[in-house]
């Protein structure tokens, strides 16, 4: 594998190799990018006690893409179902499963709502650890873990309140970002990553003729990555959650050597600027080795605020 490679792929193929996927009984990769297709040759190639299965997802998103991404969705199926023999993939199936992860959606909406609210006293290494707890968990418990969360106290910022920051980002798996944001005075009020805001946008229409459709479209029609179409209306939509949040800054993170999400800062930048809105671009190899050279800029960037800088 080359050494310009996404990290969080290598690490994934590191995991494989070393047996560190030896309770998992199967993995799906998606073709997300280059780096996450290879990684599905490397794998099958190399850690063949864990099966491996594809599915190709659309970068557009319009009615052949759902089309043909539904028609994915049915061949996985297919493949599941030859890889753990007995299981069946059905409508009943897929519509119990559509409405507990719609329950689960509506909950985190409560939760991001109140983590842009000053009064809801929920920071955002709380709501980070709802999401990686989200994207272990099944939907039925995690539903109960959410309503135990929101009913439970909480405290406002109080006068003057910290800077108010977004962070997006592809991966965040770890606190260590948000403790260093959160820890020099800023509070990150929107959480705009694979496993946040994003990963719970929009319903799935329950009760469809064809559940597999219904699941294709939501997801195409969610709010996008970079490795989708649409750069416009990501622009816009980040400015949005900037307003409604009353954020002062904008953090990019982005992991080395994710092209699409490099491609996009300089653009991403320009328009942040052009809101009067502060912008910081962070690059991270995964394991936040750099740490402390992070802290200087975010430390840095945080005292800009107010002042329309950019760093």
């Amino acid at each position: 594998m080359h050494p310009n490679t996404c990290p969080y792929v290598k690490s994934l193929l590191a995991s494989g190799l070393a047996g560190a996927a030896s309770g998992v009984r199967a993995v799906v990769f998606a073709n997300s990018c280059s780096g996450m297709r290879r990684l599905y040759d490397l794998w099958k190639e190399y850690v063949k006690a864990v099966p491996a299965l594809f599915i190709d997802v659309p970068k557009k998103r319009d009615a052949s893409s759902v089309e043909f991404f539904a028609s994915e969705l049915r061949r996985l199926a297919c493949s599941i179902e030859e890889v753990f023999p007995g299981t069946r993939v059905t409508d009943e199936g897929l519509e119990d499963a559509i409405a507990a992860c719609n329950s689960v959606r509506a909950l985190m909406d409560e939760v991001f709502s109140l983590q842009r609210d000053a009064s809801g006293g929920i920071s955002g290494l709380a709501v980070l650890e709802l999401c990686l707890e989200g994207a272990r968990s099944h939907p039925v418990q995690f539903a109960e873990r959410l309503r135990e969360f929101l009913a439970g106290p909480r405290q406002g910022e109080g006068a003057g309140g910290p800077r108010r920051i977004v962070l997006t980002a592809n991966v965040i798996h770890g606190p260590e970002l948000i403790e260093l944001i959160e820890g020099l005075g800023g509070r990150v009020v929107v959480l705009d990553s694979c496993i946040g805001i994003r990963h719970y946008d929009r319903r799935v229409e329950s009760r469809h003729a064809d559940p597999m459709r219904a699941l294709a479209e939501r997801y195409l029609m969610k709010a996008s990555c970079a490795r989708m179409e649409g750069v416009e209306e990501r622009f816009q939509r980040l400015r949005r959650l900037a307003t409604d949040s009353g954020a002062h800054g904008i953090v990019y993170s982005t992991l080395k050597f994710c092209d699409t999400y490099l491609y996009e800062a300089p653009l991403m930048r320009m328009t942040c600027e052009d809101a009067g809105l502060s912008f910081l671009l962070l690059e991270n190899d995964y394991e936040w080795t750099g740490l402390e050279q992070t802290r200087t800029r975010v430390e840095t960037f945080l005292s800009m605020l107010g002042e329309g800088g950019s760093i």
